[in-house]
């Protein structure tokens, strides 16, 4: 009879063997999930965009809070896109509060960015936009008290659907749909937004970013349609114009055609990138100038058919765990002298009795406002979120010149870099150093001095690689 000390030395003997032999443990499966909340305002909501008062009356298209959350090891990420013109530090911070406190990401790892459709509600920004907009009624105030609950919604309700996913990305060319908006004159000087075959134009001031970025998320054991695709490109949308209808305009329209076709299951969030000077209109040529659904309708076809005609080149990505940095850097503020202050005033004087353009009015508001703030630090967060050694997402806060986008790509130490203006806040245009003496709308329109968008494209920089090194 075998003795009860053989059958002890037998189990250690066998646990011993199994703890040497056997692969070590793997970590846990990597995850995602992705959902959409609607964000659409009541009739009556200010609308933003152009520099005038129009309220909401029509609704052509919804719009939406779309989030995608991935999670591997108990670490969560969080990707948001609103179909708003921008995002607002204080909207942001509330957002990520309730979704730290309701979800359990932390604020470093939830990038909130916007569309920047011009047909969607107003913010409050605590600007004189606020004044033109009449943003603080109660119909204004409504929407923007209840925003962020609904944007943590979006993110509570992807979270919910986190799955075994795998992921893939590649990058497609859009050629011939956005245009550089500035172009040089004949003469020397800088045209903004010229007309079709403006005799005085020689040629494009700057280049575009055709790059579509293709983020795809499946589930692993199953072949239904994908979970998420995140699009990633650089363009205005003002396709549908001004008036008092709701849009999500080409960005709606690209994430509603893509879905139709890869599954109505997908949820498809359509991130916009640099695209400060870059929207849809081809002044080089006599083709019809369109607008309304649909321009906005062509546009996103015309995305959906880059994606659709990328999508074999999709390469699948080695996932991980999500990692972030994200770093608030202050920048410097412009200055203007009493003669441009007192011309600023007499613009805005003058509004509520004379037509004035679009650049004589930005360019008031920017002084008075910059001039208004000049003792707060003009603060603003720059954001990487990554999951895989070949792909980063880079938030930068504002409406950021094509240039500056395209030197962070190009330095980038990962394969696939996908950047989300807009994002975490926004303090309005970021031109280029070599836009500033050119001067025209964008520049005059900008709070922060020359040299600003160089200094995000060092911090980006700096992030990425931090991040990448796993420093």
């Amino acid at each position: 009879m075998l003795s009860r000390r053989f059958f002890v030395s037998l189990l250690a003997a066998a646990w011993w063997s199994s703890a040497i032999f056997q692969p070590a443990a793997f970590a846990g499966e990597f995850r995602a999930g992705a959902a959409q909340v609607e964000i659409t305002p009541k009739a009556g909501a200010p609308l933003a965009g152009y520099y005038q008062f129009r309220a909401a009356k029509e609704v052509l298209d919804p719009l939406y809070s779309r989030a995608v959350v991935v999670e591997q090891d108990g670490e969560m990420a969080a990707l948001v896109v609103l179909d708003l013109i921008s995002t607002t530090r204080a909207m942001v911070d509330a957002s990520r509060k309730l979704i730290a406190e309701q979800h359990g990401i932390p604020p470093e790892r939830v990038m909130i960015s916007a569309t920047h459709t011009h047909t969607g509600p107003q913010l409050i920004r605590g600007s004189m936009m606020d004044d033109l907009t009449k943003v603080n009624t109660p119909p204004g105030q409504e929407y923007n008290g209840g925003l962020p609950a609904l944007v943590a919604q979006s993110v509570g309700e992807a979270k919910a659907k986190l799955t075994p996913a795998k992921g893939s990305a590649t990058v497609g060319k859009a050629e011939g749909i956005s245009f550089n908006r500035r172009a040089i004159g004949k003469d020397g000087s800088l045209i903004w937004q010229p007309g079709k075959l403006d005799p005085r134009v020689l040629k494009p001031a700057g280049p575009i970013d055709p790059d579509l970025g293709l983020l795809v998320f499946e589930a692993k054991e199953t072949r239904s349609a994908p979970l998420a695709t995140y699009v990633n490109f650089a363009m205005h949308p003002t396709s549908i114009g001004g008036g008092t209808r709701i849009s999500a305009d080409y960005p709606g329209a690209l994430c509603r055609i893509l879905s139709e076709r890869r599954g109505k299951e997908m949820i498809t969030i359509c991130a916009n990138g640099c695209c400060g000077n870059i929207n849809h209109n081809n002044y080089m040529t006599d083709t019809p100038r369109q607008s309304g659904v649909a321009e906005a309708n062509r546009l996103g076809t015309a995305l959906a058919d880059v994606a659709e005609k990328s999508w074999p080149n999709l390469k699948a990505l080695i996932l991980h765990a999500p990692r972030s940095k994200s770093v608030r850097i202050v920048l410097p503020r412009r200055s203007f002298t009493e003669e441009q202050i007192a011309k600023a005033k007499d613009v805005v004087a003058r509004m509520a009795t004379e037509k004035l353009g679009t650049v004589p009015i930005a360019e008031a508001f920017c002084t008075l406002d910059t001039v208004n703030l000049k003792d707060k630090p003009l603060e603003v967060e720059v954001q990487v979120i990554s999951f895989s050694d070949e792909l980063a997402v880079v938030s930068l806060p504002g409406e950021i010149f094509v240039e500056l986008g395209l030197a962070i790509k190009a330095a980038s130490p990962y394969k696939h870099t996908y950047i989300a203006e807009l994002a975490n806040g926004s303090i309005g245009y970021i031109p280029n150093r070599e836009a500033y003496p050119q001067g025209n709308y964008e520049v005059v329109s900008a709070r922060c001095e020359m040299g600003s968008g160089e200094k995000l494209v060092e911090t980006a920089l700096a992030l990425l690689k931090d991040l990448r090194a796993g420093s």
